[in-house]
């Protein structure tokens, strides 16, 4: 591999990962914002109903039903702190991209490699998402991956 190839290879493969975490923390960062909206009104739903004498009596059920599982799952997931780490990881691949040019080629694959040892690992299906993201930045739109549904669905949430 000429020595160009192997740079322009890097230099994609490294805008890759930071595109895979960029996807990767605003899609968490989306499910936070989701799982405590919906804590919130499930909670405020069960409060507000169960003082209330003219609210059904299965509305206090189901909000507080809401408030449990939405919560329990904003506790289990804990997607701020893993959007908060793949922040972190996406400013590492940014200063190592705008350090590549004074990096040679065998240096520059090291701290690339140093770089992936550390990351938090990513939501598999914005795999493809983030490729196609790199190959339409770089013009190469004819090598964009066709996505399934599930990867489109979370490709417009994140």
């Amino acid at each position: 591999m000429t020595t160009s190839l192997l740079r322009a290879n890097l230099l994609n493969e490294i805008r890759y990962a930071e595109r895979l975490c960029q996807r990767t923390a605003r899609l968490y960062r989306r499910l936070q914002t989701f799982t405590t909206f919906i804590t919130v009104v499930g909670g405020s739903a069960a409060i507000s109903t169960a003082l209330s004498s003219s609210a059904p009596d299965w509305l206090p059920l189901v909000g507080a039903g809401l408030l449990a599982v939405f919560g329990g799952l904003n506790i289990a997931i804990r997607p701020a702190d893993k959007a908060a780490q793949n922040e972190m990881d996406a400013k590492r691949y940014a200063a190592l991209r705008s350090k590549a040019s004074a990096m040679d080629d065998a240096l520059l694959q090291t701290a690339l490699n140093e770089a992936h040892a550390s990351d938090v690992p990513e939501v598999e299906p914005l795999r493809d998402v983030a490729y196609n993201d790199v190959v339409r930045e770089i013009g190469q739109g004819s090598y964009v991956v066709s996505l399934k549904l599930h990867q489109r669905l979370i490709a417009a949430i994140a």
